[in-house]
């Protein structure tokens, strides 16, 4: 699992992400007050334990981190390429004239 948890809700709860990208060793942590308790395991089992990770999911997904569906898990935000920042410039080369030396160009 590449999202773990530190503390309970509500209160403060820490945040470990790790990328699941093969390779990859980017972390995050950050810490997220969680003012609203988690529901009754009762009446909603999955919204209990799934309660903080759903909460910090909109911040996650401003770091740039993504969830890959199927598996895959999250990854950072270099290997999904959502980097967060300014933009990176891209290379170009002109496809009709491969000796062409590159150019570069920021994207739009």
């Amino acid at each position: 699992m590449s999202l773990t948890t530190d503390g309970r809700a509500p209160g403060p709860v820490r945040f470990h992400l790790r990328c699941d990208r093969g390779g990859c060793a980017a972390r995050a942590v950050f810490d997220l007050v969680i003012t609203e308790p988690r529901p009754d395991i009762d009446k909603d089992f999955t919204g209990h334990l799934l309660h903080e990770s759903t909460t910090a999911f909109p911040h996650i997904t401003e770091l740039g981190w993504i969830f890959i569906q199927g598996g895959e898990g999250y990854w950072c935000p270099r290997c999904s390429g959502r980097r967060t920042g300014p933009s990176p410039v891209i290379v170009v080369r002109d496809a009709k004239a491969p000796k062409q030396r590159a150019r570069r160009r920021r994207p739009r």
